[in-house]
């Protein structure tokens, strides 16, 4: 089966039975996803840059996150480094100049984002969603280690949207191709949430254009591109092999994905005061 007509059968599942298909996804996935790091020997390289430089982040947007032994199992040497996801390094910097009610994070994997989101706004309550149960109890240990308070849930559908989206909300939203349903329903205080959400063409097609003419009206619109592996190496990886460097800095994405960044038209300038 090529990857096409598997993209194909996903979204047709996912739309189908979206709660028990997305679950069955995303735990294969992690656990195809872990065993291919393992024998890449991503684990191993974890092991020595944590011995070289502990388990906090060094630079960039979440610099100082602890990253909990429960994430060691994933190849967190672009986290440590700080080099992960690096075309949204001024994005953040953006979002953290403004004011928000709630924090969301749709597909919160092992909780790197709601954490520091959550050490960056600590008097605004973050929920970070993730159907599988492995991502869930490492959010937990995440928020330990870091000693911050996130309430972490399973699912996140449109209905769940509707009871709890509070106005002036920040949504950020990973959820492997769920989006045009997630994004596509009418939700209630949607209009004024600034939202970043990664779109997953392969799996659901015509999802950028669909979000686009949604909420055109409402938000300014920007597409922020995957840049792919950082072009100079962080100084913490001198005297490693190219392999190495090589590893450490990539991301292993499963195809050249995209951000779309959603400003509410509603809130003026970047210190989130209402205009």
């Amino acid at each position: 089966m090529n990857a096409k007509i598997k993209a194909a059968v996903k979204a047709l599942l996912l739309g189908m039975f979206p709660h028990s298909a997305a679950q069955v996804f995303s735990v294969r996935s992690r656990a195809y996803s872990q065993a291919f790091l393992k024998e890449a020997g991503c684990v191993e390289l974890n092991t020595k840059m944590l011995h070289s430089f502990g388990n906090r982040v060094l630079h960039g947007p979440f610099s100082g996150v602890v990253l909990s032994a429960e994430t060691h199992c994933e190849h967190i040497t672009p986290f440590l480094l700080g080099t992960y996801e690096s075309e949204l390094a001024e994005m953040w910097l953006s979002i953290f100049q403004r004011r928000f009610t709630q924090i969301l994070d749709v597909g919160a994997k092992f909780g790197f984002y709601a954490v520091g989101l959550a050490q960056r706004f600590p008097e605004v309550p973050v929920v970070a969603f993730d159907i599988d149960p492995w991502a869930r109890k490492a959010v937990h240990a995440m928020s330990r280690a870091n000693g911050v308070k996130v309430q972490v849930q399973g699912f996140c559908d449109p209905q769940w949207m509707c009871r709890h989206l509070k106005k002036n909300a920040f949504i950020l939203s990973d959820c492997e191709g769920y989006e045009a349903t997630l994004f596509g329903a009418d939700i209630p205080n949607a209009d004024s949430a600034t939202m970043l959400v990664e779109l997953h063409e392969e799996v659901s097609p015509g999802v950028t254009r669909l979000l686009q003419v949604k909420y055109s009206c409402t938000h300014e619109i920007s597409i922020i591109p995957a840049v792919g592996k950082p072009t100079k190496y962080p100084i913490e990886l001198n005297g490693l092999s190219e392999e190495e460097r090589t590893m450490a800095v990539s991301e292993y994405r499963a195809a050249e994905q995209c951000w779309m960044f959603f400003q509410p038209r509603s809130r003026a300038g970047l210190n989130g005061k209402m205009s």
